[in-house]
């Protein structure tokens, strides 16, 4: 059963990158931050990309919310709520077509793993110094410098619409 989000979160991106127009591929070679996807994700009238409106409404891993419901969950120090921001974020970026370094492929291919195992409830109970919370933040480490254009192509300027919202 929990494999079965995990594939689901594939999916998401799948579609999210089928449904990107060329030009936005082309333009994605640089990342957009996690603020600006949260808040594309709360204004309707900003709803302007395929690629977030082909995934907003997906069911997000075993959270029981949305892509877009996600962004707007306060971490409050959630490990999960940590990595489910930047992990929205980096699928959308690698959507686009960004380039993704192996470091940041990796990093996608374990928090799909590990977002497929774990409900927040579950994260949230495990203790502050476990090696499943420290792996979350190490990979929501990974996935935020990625989308802050630290590590990878680049960040998008003012002509792609991004930056840090």
């Amino acid at each position: 059963m929990q494999s079965r989000y995990a594939v689901c979160g594939l999916l998401a991106m799948m579609i999210a990158s089928s449904v990107a127009p060329m030009g936005a591929r082309a333009e994605g070679q640089c990342q957009f931050t996690q603020g600006y996807w949260q808040n594309r994700a709360q204004n309707a009238n900003d709803l302007t990309t395929e690629v977030w409106l082909s995934v907003r409404d997906q069911a997000f891993y075993l959270s029981g919310l949305s892509y877009q419901q996600v962004l707007l969950v306060p971490p409050k120090g959630n490990a999960y709520w940590v990595l489910a921001h930047q992990l929205v974020a980096a699928q959308a970026n690698y959507a686009l077509g960004a380039q993704t370094p192996s470091l940041v492929s990796d990093a996608l291919a374990r928090a799909n793993q590990v977002m497929g195992q774990y409900t927040p409830q579950q994260v949230a109970a495990i203790p502050k110094n476990s090696a499943v919370r420290e792996e979350l933040i190490a990979l929501s480490r990974v996935l935020d410098d990625w989308n802050n254009a630290l590590i990878g192509s680049g960040e998008c300027g003012d002509a792609g619409g991004g930056g840090n919202g």
